[in-house]
């Protein structure tokens, strides 16, 4: 079986990948850190004037982080958002749930799940 000899890597090569490295690292965190500063605004938008209604769960996901999709009612529209929800938390798809919805722009809701529900 043939090996392939790499050759060492020169000072300059190890500071070069340190700072490709420290890119994508800032990158992801800076996106992670921007979707949850949008997060927490569109939760303070609801919570300034909701209404609430029931919904149907119509998808359960575990995978990359726990979130339900849920089916609801405002007037004479439907609408289908998602929101995380706990370990703890016994939900299952076709399960009734409560939400919490925004009067001026009723495609933003939370469910009974999220922490910031009851504030």
């Amino acid at each position: 079986m043939n090996k392939i000899k790499t050759q060492p890597k020169t000072i300059k090569e190890k500071i070069c990948i340190f700072f490709v490295l420290l890119g994508m690292t800032s990158i992801v965190y800076f996106i992670a850190t921007s979707l949850t500063k949008q997060r927490e605004e569109e939760i303070a938008f609801i919570n300034k004037d909701f209404s609430l209604t029931r919904g149907i769960i119509t998808k359960k996901s575990v995978h990359k982080g726990r979130h339900i999709t849920v089916k609801y009612k405002v007037g004479e529209k439907f609408y289908e958002d998602s929101d995380g929800f706990n370990e703890n938390d016994k939900v299952e798809e076709g399960d009734s749930v409560y939400i919490k919805y925004s009067k001026s722009k009723p495609e933003l809701m939370i469910t009974e799940f999220n922490d910031e529900y009851g504030n």
